[in-house]
């Protein structure tokens, strides 16, 4: 009994168990410690799954808006370019720079056929000027001065819609000399095509830029300056309508900080009166938030100009977050502008921060409600997040088949959406890829497939696009008609590259290959052909064209050209070099142009004709030099005993070696005849 007395009082008295937890206590607070662990555990994992998620697609959508931009205000200010180098490559070759009247009608066409300029003028080295523009209002106008006798005589006229002119203006001094303007002095410099900073157009107040390149005569003795101007107002409106969020911001700007772009400033960002008027830079927009993102730009990221030059940052603006970024590009080989794009970041993770605080909540209501409402709120969170990984895996492993249907609440249902239209123009982008490779290989299937097999003639002939599809065009036509036979060429190079000009090159082969064999002059075929180009596209397109015939039997060249660089013609036993082929108007800008057939003497065995396209003498190299004509002659040199098709083989692989790592900017075509003996 003792022993029974000695023992130590056990827990099982009352007083213990009122201590003790209780089941329902410790089943409410393991669960409630479960759910909070758990949902803690799987709400900070879905968060920074988002968060990840969120800010590589944040960065996708600034990059894409950015190149956006950018490509649009590349090919709409780049379209002066084919134009002020046709019009230069024209000079003395169809286009009157010493007729002041004719040139002005010459160049009123030009104009009508390029509706995005506002200017296209020429100013000779006596200080003469012709211009016609079009107005803010879409009339026409032509602005003509004369310098006689110290004083600047300016004419200007009005084009009314039936074509006439009517006097406009007139002023006997009004003190215009364009050989001191900036156009006429940086591109008689530098002796190439120039394009100008960004300034204003006094005559209508607006911003501008002007692409300008100088005219030389056959002896390259200096002539002038042609010039292509465009008004860059409608950028603005562009950007305007532009947008990656709520409260972004997307403008335009040049390398040191000229707005060129703003939502604002959509009249044309313009300060000062007119004597001294200036374009704005990024510190007068007035536009608080573009200071707070002009404070954070690096030099680095404004005067590269690259393709993929892109730079993403995060700076503050009024205590609040915002993401930046900025994408530089070219204009021509002078001018590097920028697209700036800039953007709270709540725009693109305050969805993230919402879910994450209805999280907590549901957590905390979990944890009063008992384990039940636990699991089914800690799934209903989890589940739209858990619905968007699984459709991020299902398009990552490659099926752009996969909708996403990840419910929850309306942001996610939202995200649903836009999420399904992605995936939507994803697949139609590679639709449209699909179908410009097929464009490309029926393009392809339209050049000879061989080389004809013609008794004394050696021929070969080459093209590679730029792009899927391009402009140049070359042919080999066997001709045998009562009259006459022979092997009938043609090479021509529509202006521009891609479907466009790959449309006009079919149209052109069509009728080619249906009228060659008729009977008549190689200047009559081309004539038709100017014809029915300049009917179908109203002088909007055209293209240079050279169109010759090589009769076997008498061995003599027939050619006519149409704007066409001239042949060249090698002759091995006397190591000379010689050029047939100078051209007239290029196909499609006036459809009464006319053209002429000229014969060259008999071609002797070893002789070789090279025709080609100017993208073989104008390929750039990385530094931008082009393979010119010299090289090319080297080329034909060393070759010139071999098979027409191994020297054509030799121009490849030197114009391959020569661009290296730079981007092929044009189409190359050529067409190489080499004259054999005749047993």
């Amino acid at each position: 009994m003792s022993d029974i007395d000695s023992r130590t009082p056990t827990s099982t008295g009352p007083a213990s168990r009122l201590r003790e937890p209780g089941f329902r206590t410790e089943l409410v607070a393991g669960v409630c410690g479960l759910v909070l662990l758990t949902g803690g555990t799987v709400l900070w994992l879905a968060h920074h799954s988002a968060r990840v998620g969120t800010e590589a697609l944040t960065g996708s959508i600034f990059r894409e808006v950015s190149g956006r931009a950018a490509a649009h205000t590349r090919g709409f200010v780049l379209r002066a370019a084919p134009v002020v180098a046709s019009l230069s490559q024209l000079a003395d070759k169809g286009l009157a720079v010493d007729d002041r009247d004719r040139l002005a009608a010459q160049l009123l066409a030009v104009l009508k056929g390029n509706p995005g300029l506002s200017w296209v003028s020429y100013a000779d080295a006596d200080g003469n000027f012709t211009g016609p523009y079009r107005t803010p209002e879409g009339k026409l106008r032509l602005y003509r001065t004369r310098i006689e006798g110290g004083r600047s005589r300016l004419v200007e006229h009005e084009v009314m819609p039936d074509g006439s002119w009517k006097l406009f203006h007139e002023d006997d001094n009004s003190g215009y000399d364009p050989r001191v303007r900036p156009f006429y002095t940086q591109a008689k410099a530098a002796g190439r095509m120039t394009w100008l900073r960004p300034y204003v157009f006094q005559l209508w107040w607006a911003p501008g830029i002007t692409c300008a390149a100088p005219v030389a005569d056959a002896a390259g003795k200096f002539k002038g300056v042609l010039t292509a101007d465009f008004d860059l107002t409608a950028l603005s409106e562009f950007v305007a309508g532009l947008s990656i969020s709520e409260h972004s911001r997307v403008f335009l700007f040049t390398d040191d900080q000229v707005l060129l772009a703003h939502p604002n400033q959509r009249g044309g960002a313009i300060n000062g009166e007119r004597e001294n008027a200036r374009l704005l830079t990024l510190a007068d927009t007035g536009d608080p938030l573009v200071d707070s993102y002009r404070a954070k730009l690096q030099p680095v990221s404004l005067s590269s100009g690259k393709e993929d030059a892109f730079n993403f940052f995060e700076f503050r603006h009024e205590e609040e977050e915002f993401l930046g970024s900025t994408s530089a590009f070219r204009i021509g080989d002078d001018l590097v502008w920028v697209v700036g794009v800039a953007a709270p970041k709540a725009d693109f993770v305050g969805d993230v921060w919402r879910t994450q605080t209805y999280a907590l909540l549901a957590a905390a209501i979990a944890v009063v409600g008992g384990m039940v409402l636990a699991i089914v709120l800690a799934r209903t969170v989890s589940r739209p997040v858990l619905a968007l990984t699984a459709f991020v895996r299902q398009v990552g492993s490659g099926d752009l088949d996969a909708r996403a249907d990840i419910g929850g609440s309306r942001e996610f249902r939202e995200l649903s959406t836009a999420l399904n239209h992605m995936i939507g123009d994803l697949r139609d982008r590679l639709r449209l890829r699909h179908s410009l490779d097929l464009a490309m290989q029926v393009q392809q299937q339209l050049l000879p497939r061989s080389s004809p097999k013609i008794p004394g003639i050696d021929v070969a002939g080459h093209s590679t696009y730029c792009d899927e599809t391009g402009g140049d065009y070359y042919d080999f036509l066997v001709l045998d008609t009562p009259v006459g036979g022979g092997l009938m060429i043609a090479l021509g190079d529509v202006m521009g590259h891609g479907v466009a000009a790959a449309l006009v090159m079919a149209g052109v082969r069509a009728v080619l290959r249906d009228r060659a064999a008729e009977p008549g002059k190689l200047a009559d075929l081309m004539c038709r052909l100017n014809r029915l180009l300049a009917a179908d596209h109203k002088g909007d397109r055209f293209m240079t064209m050279h169109l010759s015939i090589i009769d076997p039997r008498s061995r003599r060249l027939r050619w006519v050209s149409a704007g066409h660089d001239p042949a060249i013609i090698f002759d091995a036993a006397t190591d000379r070099f010689e050029e047939a082929g100078e051209g007239g108007m290029p196909l499609g800008i006036i459809d009464e142009a006319a053209y002429v057939e000229e014969t060259s003497d008999p071609l002797q065995p070893g002789q070789i004709v090279f025709i080609g396209t100017d993208g073989v003498w104008e390929m750039p190299d990385v530094k931008g030099e082009p393979f010119g004509k010299e090289r090319l002659r080297d080329v034909i040199r060393s070759t010139s005993a071999e098979t027409a098709a191994t020297i054509a083989q030799a121009i490849r692989d030197r114009l391959a070696a020569f661009r290296g790592d730079a981007r092929q900017v044009d189409d190359v075509t050529f067409v190489v005849i080499k004259m054999l003996s005749v047993e």
